[in-house]
């Protein structure tokens, strides 16, 4: 009888455990937030903005007094020379005039594409934000209608390369459902239209800053 007892006991204390067992859930934000329709259209109207930047009048006189600059500096490293003296010394000086114009001109471009970067990255992250924060909202309200206790984010990795959750059942992955529940239509609160030329931008990889080989001979 006594036997009987504490096997009745110990099965009812092993259901009481289960019962309060916490119900978890998984899901992988990073997989939703890259599929949303409003980070891909995001991500494309970011990249024109950027795209703009070389379009930027600065840019394109700079490209051109570059090319002249150039031309220029063949035309008085050429041996044997096939202009004289007096005309050599016109020609360094009018170099040497461009070749600041040129400098000045990439210096003040480096400055508004600063400022444009940072316009934009700021742009960048907030729209990120808030898709992020729809996405939390979205499985936040699933699990509390279907009673899950705690739902955690499958998708990031520790310090070590491993994932942060090592194992989950695929039953409790909330990940397509939520994804499903945001929908393919899913609009990006923040995200900014492209804005006209000129327009924020990564950098560019102008052509190398002119500068004179040598001094031209006198």
């Amino acid at each position: 009888m006594i036997k009987v007892a504490a096997v009745v006991a110990l099965a009812l204390s092993a259901a009481a455990a289960d019962a309060q067992a916490p119900r978890v859930a998984v899901i992988r934000v990073s997989e939703i937030f890259n599929k949303l329709e409003s980070t891909v259209r995001a991500t494309a109207e970011t990249n024109a903005r950027k795209a703009e930047i070389d379009k930027d009048s600065r840019m394109v006189t700079y490209k051109e007094l570059y090319a002249d600059l150039e031309l220029r500096k063949k035309a008085l490293e050429e041996n044997p020379p096939k202009i004289d003296a007096e005309t050599r010394k016109r020609l360094a000086r009018e170099y040497a005039v461009k070749l600041q114009e040129a400098k000045s001109l990439l210096e003040d471009f480096e400055g508004f594409r600063a400022d444009r970067m940072r316009e934009i990255e700021t742009d960048a992250v907030e729209g990120m934000k808030q898709r992020l924060a729809v996405i939390q909202s979205t499985a936040e309200q699933m699990a509390k209608q279907e009673g899950y206790d705690w739902v955690l984010d499958a998708s990031g990795n520790t310090n070590t390369g491993l994932p942060l959750l090592l194992y989950a059942k695929k039953a409790h992955d909330l990940t397509d459902r939520v994804l499903a529940s945001l929908g393919p239509a899913q609009a990006s609160p923040t995200t900014p239209s492209p804005a006209p030329a000129p327009a924020p931008s990564s950098r560019p990889s102008p052509s190398p800053r002119p500068t004179p080989k040598s001094q031209a001979p006198n």
